[in-house]
C-alpha cells in the first residue's frame, strides 16, 4: 500500500520513510504543500501523512483541498502543535486522525493500520487464498502453516495480487504500484521478484504458478483449483421439458457467481486501473435533483442494490462531480434549472459522448412532449414522480447492466429451433444480446448485420455444416479473428481434431449443460476484452493508441458535426526526452513517460481523447470546447509540470515540458487530417520559438503574415 508522506524537515521526513517502509509501505515524499497536491492528483495513495506547517501550501489547507476535490483517502495529521484547538481545526479540516510530535513508533504504525481499516479503504487484517495467509500487521506469510521469508518487495507484490483478487496487471501496474515515483526499475525487477516469490512457493509445497503469467499481458494471482459446485444441475436436450431454464441455469450458477463477484472475476478487462486500486468498485449513481430529502432516500436504497451514490443539487454540482468521478448511470430531474434547457443539454451531452453514460430522468412532469424531449435526446428511460425508491432503483440497475454488457452480442447458428430457443433463454439472462439463426442458407446476411463479438455453430447441419461456415470465417479478412464455438453431439477424436483444425476456439458437448456454456462464452468475451484493451492501449504510458485514439477522434468529430459544436485538438511534444535518454538512460525515459501519461489521462478525464501518436508526440482533444478554453487547460499542464521534479538513478533532479499546437474544429479543419495537419503546423511554431510554448493557428497566421510583410 502506499503512502504520501508531506514534510518539510529533511530528517523527520527521512525517519518516517524508514519507519514505513519497514512495514512494507511504499512510501513517497513531498516537502511541501503544493508539491504534495500535484503527487496526490497524478497518483493513487492510500493514506497521506502531512505536517501542519508547511512551505508554499500549509497542511491544514492542503487536507481542505484535498476534501473538497472529494478524494476519500485518511488523512493523519502530525505535527509539534499539540493544543485543543490546533487539533479541532485539523480534524474539521478532514483529516481523520491527529498525532503530536515527537512520535512514537509503534503507537504511529497501529494508529496506519487502524485508519486503513476503517469502512471504504478495502483494506482487510489478513489476506487469505486457500492455504495462504498474509498478516500485515505481522507482516507473517504462511503456506498451510509454514513460513515463507519474503523480501519487502516480494512480500508487497503478493499482497498487491490478494488484495486485487484474480485481475490481471501489467508489468507497468505493477511498477506503479510497488515502487516509488523516483525509482526507476525495469520490467526484469519484476520478473526477478516473481520467480522468487514462485521458488519460496515451491519450498514450502505451495503450487510454483500460483502468481500465473497471463501471456502477453501480465500476472495474475491463479485461482482456486477447483471450487465445487453443491448444486445439481440437469443436463438440457432439445425435447427435455423440465423447469425453466433461466431458474435452472441460475441456481446451478449461483455459488459460483457469488464467489466471482468476491474476486472481481468478471472484472479481468480492467488491466490498468487509472482510479486508486482499493476504490470503491461498486457502480457509481450520481442522483441530481433539488430535492435533497427524496435523493438522501433513493442513496439510502441504492446501497442495498449495489450502488455507491454521489448527490448533486445544482446543474454545476453535478458536472463537478461527474468531471472529478465519471458516474456508471445518472438520475436526472429537470427541473434542476429553470428552465429546463441547461439540464436536457446535460442529458443529451452525457447520453452520445463515448462512451455513453444512461440517463434516467425522474419527474414531476408527464405530458407527451416532455417524454418525446427526452426519447429525442437519448434519454434512458423516462419515470414519473412519485414513485417507491426501490422502483426507481430497480430501473436504475436494469440500466446499469445493459450499460456493462449492451455491445457483447452473440450470435447462434443452429437448424434445430428449440435448440436456438435453448441457448437465447440461457444466455440472455446474463446481458448478452443474442441473435439466433436456423437457415445457414442467410449467414452471411445476418452475420453482417448483427456483427457478434462471439459465434456458436452447430457442427451438423443440413446443407452447409458448420464446419464450412468456419472455414468461411477464417478465410475473410474482417470475420477472420470472430471467436467460435462448436456444439456437437459427437466428441470423438476425428470430429475434435476437425473442429480445431478449421478454427474452432472451443467447443460444447451435447446435450448441453447451461452453466457450462455460459461460463465459457463469458470468459471467452472477456478474454476478448482483455486482449482488445491490450491492442489499443500504449504498452508505456496506458494512454490510447494511434489505431483507436483515430476511431475515437471521428466518432467525436461526427458528433460536434450532427451538434453544431466545437472540438479542439491539440498535439503536443515533450521538448527534452532525447536528451533525458542519452544522459540517464532509457529506464528514466520510460519512467518519465509512465508519469506523463498518468498526469494526461488525470487532467483530461472526461469528454476526451488522449493518446500517443508517436515516440514524443501525443494528441489531446477537447469536445464542446474553443480554442481559447484549451489553451488555458494546456497552459495549467505546463506549471502543474513546472512544479514536478523528476529525479533519476544518481538522484540528479530534473523537469520536463512540452510544446503544443492546438486547432479547432471546424474553423480549422472539417476532418481529423486536416485537423491534425493545422495543430501540427501550430506545433512547428511553437517548437521555433521555443520550449514550453503553445501556439493556435491564430498565431500561425499572425507568423505568416509578418513575414510576407
Amino acid at each position: 500500500m502506499k503512502i504520501l508522506v508531506v514534510e518539510d524537515d529533511e530528517a523527520i521526513a527521512d525517519l518516517l520513510t524508514y519507519m514505513l517502509s519497514n512495514q512494507n509501505y511504499v512510501v513517497e515524499v513531498a516537502n511541501d504543500g503544493e508539491a504534495a497536491w500535484e503527487l496526490i492528483v497524478v497518483y493513487n495513495y492510500d493514506l497521506l501523512l502531512i505536517d501542519i506547517t508547511l512551505p508554499r501550501l500549509d497542511g491544514i489547507s492542503l487536507c481542505r483541498r484535498v476534501r473538497a476535490h472529494d478524494y476519500k483517502m485518511p488523512i493523519l495529521v502530525v505535527t509539534g502543535r499539540g493544543s485543543g484547538h490546533d487539533q479541532a481545526i485539523g480534524l474539521d479540516a478532514g483529516a481523520d486522525g491527529y498525532m503530536v510530535k515527537p512520535l512514537d513508533q509503534e503507537v504511529l504504525i497501529a494508529r496506519i493500520r487502524a485508519l486503513l481499516r476503517r469502512p471504504g479503504t478495502a483494506f482487510q487484517s489478513v489476506l487469505e487464498k486457500g492455504s495462504l495467509r498474509l498478516d500485515p500487521t505481522s507482516r507473517e506469510v504462511t503456506y498451510a502453516g509454514q513460513i515463507l521469508s519474503l523480501s519487502p518487495k516480494e512480500f508487497s507484490i503478493l499482497e498487491f495480487f490478494l488484495r486485487n483478487g484474480r485481475q490481471v496487471f501489467t508489468y507497468s501496474v505493477i511498477l506503479d504500484q510497488i515502487w516509488a515515483y523516483g525509482e526507476t526499475p525495469s520490467e526484469d525487477a519484476v520478473r526477478t521478484h516473481i520467480k522468487g516469490l514462485r521458488q519460496k512457493f515451491r519450498g514450502v509445497g505451495a503450487p510454483r504458478d500460483l502468481i500465473e503469467t497471463v501471456y502477453g499481458l501480465g500476472y495474475r494471482l491463479k485461482p482456486l483449483e477447483a471450487i465445487a459446485d453443491s448444486t445439481k444441475t440437469a443436463q438440457l436436450t432439445s425435447n427435455e421439458a423440465t423447469q425453466p431454464i433461466q431458474q435452472q441455469t441460475l441456481s446451478a450458477l449461483s455459488k459460483r457467481q457469488e464467489i466471482d463477484r468476491a474476486s472481481n472475476d468478471l472484472t479481468t478487462e480492467r488491466i490498468e486501473p487509472e482510479e486508486s486500486l482499493f476504490a470503491d468498485e461498486r457502480p457509481l449513481l450520481l442522483i441530481v435533483d433539488p430535492d435533497r430529502q427524496l435523493a438522501q432516500q433513493l442513496m439510502n436504497e441504492a446501497v442495498d442494490w449495489g450502488f455507491r451514490s454521489a448527490i448533486a443539487t445544482t446543474l454545476s454540482e453535478a458536472e463537478t462531480k461527474i468531471e472529478q468521478d465519471a458516474p456508471t448511470v445518472v438520475l436526472l430531474d429537470p427541473d434542476i434549472t429553470h428552465p429546463t434547457t441547461e439540464s436536457l443539454r446535460l442529458l443529451a451531452k452525457l447520453s452520445h459522448q463515448t462512451p455513453s453514460v444512461p440517463v434516467l430522468v425522474l419527474t414531476s412532469h408527464d405530458q407527451l412532449t416532455d417524454r418525446l424531449e427526452v426519447a429525442q435526446l437519448g434519454g434512458h428511460s423516462f419515470l414519473h414522480k412519485p414513485l417507491p425508491p426501490a422502483q426507481v432503483l430497480k430501473a436504475i440497475a436494469q440500466a446499469a447492466q445493459q450499460a456493462k454488457t449492451a455491445k457483447q452480442r452473440v450470435m447462434v447458428v443452429d437448424a434445430d429451433p428449440q435448440i436456438l430457443a435453448t441457448l437465447k433463454e440461457f444466455l440472455e439472462p446474463w446481458g448478452l444480446s443474442v441473435t439466433t439463426l436456423n437457415n445457414p442458407q442467410q449467414f452471411w446476411e445476418t452475420l453482417k448485420s448483427c456483427s457478434p463479438h462471439l459465434l456458436i455453430l452447430d457442427v451438423k447441419m443440413p446443407a452447409v455444416s458448420g464446419v464450412e461456415l468456419c472455414k468461411i470465417i477464417r478465410n475473410n479478412s474482417r470475420w477472420g479473428r470472430l471467436p467460435i464455438i462448436f456444439l456437437t453431439a459427437h466428441t470423438d477424436a476425428a470430429i475434435v481434431n476437425q473442429m480445431f483444425s478449421v478454427g474452432a476456439d472451443d467447443f460444447v458437448s451435447k446435450p448441453i449443460v447451461g452453466p457450462e456454456l455460459v461460463s465459457r462464452i463469458i470468459n471467452r468475451l472477456e478474454r476478448i476484452k482483455l486482449l482488445q484493451n491490450a491492442a489499443e492501449t500504449d504498452y508505456l504510458t496506458k494512454l490510447s493508441n494511434r489505431n483507436k485514439s483515430t476511431q475515437d477522434l471521428n466518432k467525436y468529430l461526427q458528433l460536434a458535426n450532427q451538434q453544431n459544436q466545437s472540438l479542439c485538438l491539440a498535439v503536443l511534444d515533450l521538448d527534452n526526452l532525447k536528451q533525458i535518454n542519452d544522459r540517464h538512460g532509457y529506464n528514466t525515459g520510460d519512467m518519465v513517460m509512465r508519469q506523463w501519461g498518468q498526469l494526461l489521462r488525470q487532467t483530461f478525464r472526461q469528454n476526451a481523447v488522449v493518446a500517443r501518436w508517436e515516440s514524443d508526440e501525443f494528441v489531446v482533444a477537447l469536445s464542446s470546447m474553443i480554442k481559447a478554453d484549451g489553451i488555458q487547460r494546456l497552459t495549467q499542464l505546463l506549471a502543474t509540470l513546472h512544479h514536478r521534479k523528476f529525479v533519476a538513478p544518481d538522484q540528479t533532479q530534473f523537469r520536463i515540458t512540452f510544446s503544443a499546437g492546438i486547432a479547432q474544429y471546424p474553423d480549422d479543419g472539417t476532418d481529423l487530417h486536416s485537423l491534425y495537419q493545422s495543430a501540427s503546423e501550430a506545433l512547428h511554431q511553437s517548437k521555433v520559438a521555443g520550449c514550453a510554448c503553445i501556439f493556435s493557428t491564430e498565431d500561425c497566421r499572425a507568423i505568416l503574415k509578418q513575414t510576407k510583410a
